[in-house]
């Protein structure tokens, strides 16, 4: 396997650091499991700008931010046998969890875990293609570890359950909505009054106004004991509305992309979603969604990537405008930079 030596990486030098820079990337040498991506294109995701405001956990920097990347299979490990070089795939890179910046997404270059990593069909463009990932896995470790429901299917059985989705036109509450219904539930949805469309286009059947002051109430004449609370925002704006709505329910656990925040009902539990657990803890949940159904999936046009991409061109050297793009808030859109347009 020739060794790859032009790698190129946005690079975030130091803590609370305001401009990245670009310059030479680590070498790849994926491990057995891992797969090896020549970036098209990489996505933003919050996450970015809140480690570069104020990370979360001590780092060692330099780093390389990035979690979504679309391209081309260039190199894989030793016991990968799923893929070959040259195809086209989205993978969601866990440099976050290990710490590895050959698994980060601002590169030239991205090495990913194989089971985090799946095939995209010719009919799909890659600009779209990577808008998925993080959010595929958020959703399902919410959905399928938190709130415990069946594994999405192409022909799912109804459960007579309904879950709501706090943020539906979000890029993981997209997603979200998508496997839940693949998982054969009704979908109901919060989302600004002019995404309603957008959000049923995705299979939700209810959709409500967050900034209706009767929201709470609305949602609750369609939900009954049994049905189940995904917030895919994760702010204190979700999070507290959507505690009241499980306590109501008769209580349970939440899932929720924001750490828990104080609870004042005593009959919830608000657990907090890690996203890699799918690839690095819980991998029956990576097998069934990155390995089975997603390829499947996309292929059938039975899983739409969602929301539109906001691209912008120019390379690695434009990863911190698309950062500052999302800080300022994009709506029903998620910003992706053109690493490589030869791909």
């Amino acid at each position: 396997m020739a060794q790859i030596t032009d790698n190129q990486a946005a690079w975030l030098p130091e803590e609370k650091a305001r401009n990245m820079e670009v310059r030479p990337g680590p070498t790849p040498n994926p491990g057995e499991n891992e797969v090896v991506i020549k970036v098209a294109y990489a996505a933003v995701n919050p996450v970015d700008w809140k480690i570069q405001d104020n990370p979360y956990a001590k780092m060692q920097y330099p780093i390389i931010l990035g979690t979504d990347v679309a391209g081309m299979v260039v190199q894989l490990g030793s016991e990968v046998s799923r893929f070959k070089v040259g195809q086209r795939v989205i993978a969601h890179c866990d440099s976050l969890i290990t710490g590895k910046t050959t698994n980060a997404g601002y590169q030239r270059y991205a090495t990913c875990l194989e089971i985090l990593v799946a095939a995209v069909p010719n009919s799909l463009p890659l600009a779209n293609a990577a808008v998925l990932p993080l959010s595929i896995s958020t959703a399902s470790a919410a959905l399928f570890k938190v709130l415990k429901l069946p594994f999405p299917s192409l022909k799912p059985n109804p459960t007579e359950k309904t879950v709501l989705i706090w943020g539906g036109s979000s890029s993981c509450g997209a997603s979200a909505i998508q496997l839940a219904v693949a998982a054969g539930l009704t979908v109901a949805t919060t989302a600004g009054a002019h995404n309603h469309n957008f959000v049923k286009s995705l299979g939700a059947t209810y959709a409500f106004d967050h900034q209706d002051p009767d929201v709470i109430d609305q949602i609750l004449k369609i939900l009954g004991p049994g049905d189940v609370v995904f917030d895919s925002i994760g702010i204190a704006e979700a999070q507290t509305p959507c505690t009241e709505i499980v306590s109501k329910l008769g209580g349970g656990e939440l899932a929720d992309v924001l750490w828990p925040l104080p609870c004042v009902y005593d009959n919830v539990t608000v657990v907090s979603v890690n996203s890699l657990d799918p690839g690095l803890v819980d991998l029956d949940i990576g097998d069934a969604v990155w390995r089975k159904y997603i390829p499947d999936a996309l292929a059938a046009g039975k899983f739409q990537a969602k929301p539109e991409p906001l691209i912008i061109e120019g390379g690695l050297e434009r990863v911190q405008d698309g950062i500052n793009t999302l800080r300022k808030g994009v709506s029903a859109k998620k910003v992706v930079i053109e690493v490589d347009k030869t791909i």
